[in-house]
């Protein structure tokens, strides 16, 4: 018994420096409690995900408070050489009227031919009632001058003339016998227009520069169609 006790003193001297090692299992953390787990609180699922969501959008890019003014784009100058930037510019003229067509020239004594004459306008013929008469042209050809002539019947009923009582005078008071082609004897009531020529011998209007028509229909003589101041043409 003695050696015993003996034994437990000098071996507790000898282990008095020896400590065991110090493990965190058998160390509770002072700040950790244990809770019972049926009073911790469940987190909401669509909480969750909501804030998951928001972490992975993307930040939204701000609004700027102004914004800036298009810079605007110089249009580049062209630059010309030294000789065209000392040429003059040039100056506008005016435009120069061309000159009017030359006159046939006399040849070898041979008198050059006139100038053609434009036809001159219709000539107005007086209307006897309802009855028109109208000389739409003078011309001459060959040795004749012909005057086309237009007539219509605008009355209710047939109107008839014979031409060889056509009187015909010029501005000497002189009678001129004429022939007359394409008119009618007979123009019905409201017809159309009938057109014919009267034809003239140059040789009677020697001298002559106007002429008179005058005519009437036959034989009731109730519509009549005259006209003065006819130009003959040269």
């Amino acid at each position: 018994m003695l050696s015993a006790c003996l034994g437990y003193l000098f071996g507790q001297r000898a282990l008095s420096g020896v400590s065991s090692p110090v493990t965190g299992a058998g160390r509770a953390s002072p700040s950790r409690e244990v809770r019972d787990p049926r009073t911790v609180p469940l987190l909401n699922e669509a909480e969750v995900i909501a804030a998951a969501e928001a972490s992975l959008r993307p930040s939204p890019t701000p609004t700027p408070l102004f914004t800036p003014a298009p810079t605007p784009v110089a249009t580049p100058t062209p630059r010309l050489s030294p000789e065209l930037a000392a040429a003059p510019s040039p100056t506008p003229r005016p435009a120069t009227p061309s000159p009017p067509p030359p006159r046939p020239r006399q040849q070898d004594g041979v008198p050059a031919p006139p100038a053609p004459t434009p036809p001159p306008p219709p000539l107005p013929i007086a209307a006897g009632g309802q009855v028109s008469m109208q000389v739409l042209s003078v011309r001459r050809e060959g040795s004749q001058v012909v005057l086309n002539v237009a007539m219509q019947n605008n009355s209710a009923e047939t109107v008839r003339f014979l031409y060889s009582f056509l009187n015909i005078t010029d501005d000497n008071g002189r009678s001129i016998n004429a022939l007359t082609q394409g008119l009618p004897g007979e123009l019905p009531p409201n017809s159309q227009v009938f057109q014919g020529t009267i034809r003239i011998p140059a040789s009677s209007l020697a001298g002559s520069r106007s002429l008179s028509l005058s005519l009437a229909d036959y034989p009731s003589r109730r519509h009549r169609v005259g006209a003065s101041g006819i130009p003959v043409p040269p």
